[in-house]
């Protein structure tokens, strides 16, 4: 508990349509900030209970993020749409993420972790709050904390376990398609009224029909109309078919209007440590739950090994397509490729920003081409003289836990 707390109202903004507003019951009333010491208290007020979700990154920029069910901004008279902080915290802004989660960004003007995190029941004012602590910490700190024995996990593996990977048996291959955004959410936007939402759809159907059509695969689609799936929902397709690999579908932008060109993206460090957390919630390999977390280290190991290897294969044959963007192979933190198991990657298409990259990903035969050198890569991915039976595979404990 702090012991001194000088709580400061500071501005944020909606940034979601009144009329989604207006239709939620749940309400953000207040953004509160207390400083002591070396710790900064984050104080969110809101009309009801909800569980809430608060965890650091530290790529592209330190920020501390708070995911809560979806919830309409109601603090009156602020609606600046972003905010200054206080202590650790620099600024603030508040997203509707998607039709089912709400959240707040916090930008730190450093590494943090989080000291402490709960509810409180309302006060004074009638409101329920949530609380998170967090101090500022070093790098070796940050890694200590999320529990992620990267030099280390090689000895806890001899030490404490063997395992073997397991791979579903099946005939043909299972793909999922992940076109991005939708419904009313239409991503970014480009000349004439262009959306991403749009051309991801298309391409993805393109793509759909070029691997069913080799007889090799079987497709599965996250959405095929212009409707929203959560992230939840887009994930766990992946997860209920379990898919050989999985391929989200955007289309970039940039506010350069001469940046052009394709890029592929799998997770940071940062984001598998979230996949790490998901993953070692639901794991059940074994009673034990120190075996849990090194076999949830093993498959995470085996998907971003995977990841990678197809990141790299595809950008081989989408070269052959079209442009790709400086340092085309990226990572970076994204909820839609954060299961534990399934090699996953974000293919940018081009920019909506880009004259000539809309033009091509508006046109069926530059479509076409592109999504055909996509399928190549798959083809190639899964040729490879190292690639495993199947990629989806399950950790598993075979002979002892001394």
């Amino acid at each position: 508990m702090l012991r001194s707390f000088s709580a400061l109202m500071l501005a944020a903004g909606l940034l979601v349509t009144a009329g989604t507003a207006d239709a939620r019951d749940s309400e953000i009333r207040q953004v509160r900030f207390g400083e002591n010491g070396d710790t900064t208290r984050i104080v969110v007020e809101t009309s009801e209970p909800m569980e809430f979700d608060a965890f650091t990154l530290t790529d592209p920029a330190a920020r501390l993020v708070l995911e809560i069910p979806a919830s309409a901004w109601s603090v009156a008279g602020l609606d600046t749409g972003e905010g200054r902080g206080h202590g650790l915290v620099s600024t603030f802004r508040f997203f509707d993420a998607s039709g089912d989660t709400s959240r707040l960004v916090f930008a730190l003007g450093g590494p943090a972790v989080i000291v402490s995190q709960f509810a409180l029941d309302p006060n004074g004012s009638g409101n329920h709050r949530m609380v998170i602590d967090i101090r500022r910490a070093e790098e070796e700190e940050l890694v200590a904390a999320a529990e992620f024995p990267a030099s280390g996990l090689d000895a806890l593996i001899a030490e404490r376990v063997e395992a073997i990977y397991v791979p579903p048996p099946r005939e043909r291959r299972v793909i999922v398609l992940d076109a991005g955004h939708g419904g009313h959410d239409p991503g970014s936007l480009g000349a004439g009224g262009a959306q991403e939402a749009d051309v991801t759809l298309a391409a993805a159907r393109e793509l759909q029909r070029q691997l069913e059509a080799t007889g090799r695969y079987v497709v599965y689609m996250t959405r095929n109309s212009d409707i929203y799936p959560s992230w939840e929902e887009r994930v766990g397709v992946m997860a209920l078919q379990r898919a050989d690999l999985f391929l989200s579908i955007h289309a970039d932008s940039s506010p350069n209007p001469g940046t052009r060109g394709a890029a592929v993206y799998t997770l940071n460090d940062r984001a598998e440590n979230r996949a790490r957390q998901r993953a070692r919630q639901g794991a059940n390999h074994t009673a034990r739950a120190d075996v849990n977390n090194i076999l949830v280290e093993l498959e995470l190991r085996e998907k971003r090994n995977q990841s990678t290897a197809f990141a790299e294969v595809m950008l081989e044959h989408l070269s052959q397509a079209g442009p790709l963007l400086q340092n085309p192979h990226r990572e970076a933190n994204l909820f839609v490729l954060l299961d534990p198991r399934v090699p996953a990657v974000l293919l940018e298409m081009g920019f909506m920003t880009n004259a000539t990259d809309l033009a091509n990903m508006q046109s069926e035969t530059f479509r076409a081409r592109q999504m055909t050198s996509v399928l190549h890569a798959i083809d190639a991915y899964f040729a490879r003289e190292d690639a495993p039976d199947a990629p989806v595979r399950q950790a598993a404990l075979t002979t002892r836990a001394r």
